[in-house]
């Protein structure tokens, strides 16, 4: 699943999750006051755009470097647009921003076939959205 990914780099994006699985493991009765569970879910949010914003600005910078790549250069806006958005409006954060690393996988899928990012890059960011949306769909459930 990681395969080639340098270890460091690896583990420092895990470690990323855990904000992330602690909003969404508050949303479960676990008997937490319900004012702290909002705050953790908030704080997974808000985490969660500025991670999606990070990214952003990754493939921005990528793409960015060839003027055959300046459509994506564009597109790699979008998502900080979308993280900005779940920040200011209450209603469906979590599906705003699990869009939004869904059109940066887009972005970097495009990015691979030119060549410019490393070889193990897919590697990574292909398992480690796919865990990120299905963590942020989970928390968009809560009740």
């Amino acid at each position: 699943m990681f395969h080639k990914v340098p270890k460091s780099v690896l583990v420092a994006s895990l470690l990323g999750l855990t904000p992330i699985l602690v909003g969404l493991a508050s949303t479960f009765n676990i008997g937490l006051r319900e004012s702290l569970k909002e705050e953790l879910v908030r704080v997974a949010i808000i985490y969660s755009g500025f991670i999606l914003s990070f990214m952003s600005g990754c493939v921005f910078y990528v793409s960015s470097l060839d003027r055959e790549r300046v459509l994506l250069l564009w597109f790699s806006i979008v998502p900080v647009l979308l993280a900005l958005l779940s920040v200011a409006v209450p209603f469906m954060q979590s599906f705003v921003i699990a869009l939004g690393f869904l059109i940066v996988l887009e972005i970097e899928r495009k990015l691979y076939r030119f060549k410019t990012l490393p070889e193990w890059w897919l590697n990574l960011r292909f398992p480690m959205t796919s865990i990120v949306v299905f963590l942020l769909i989970l928390m968009g459930f809560r009740i």
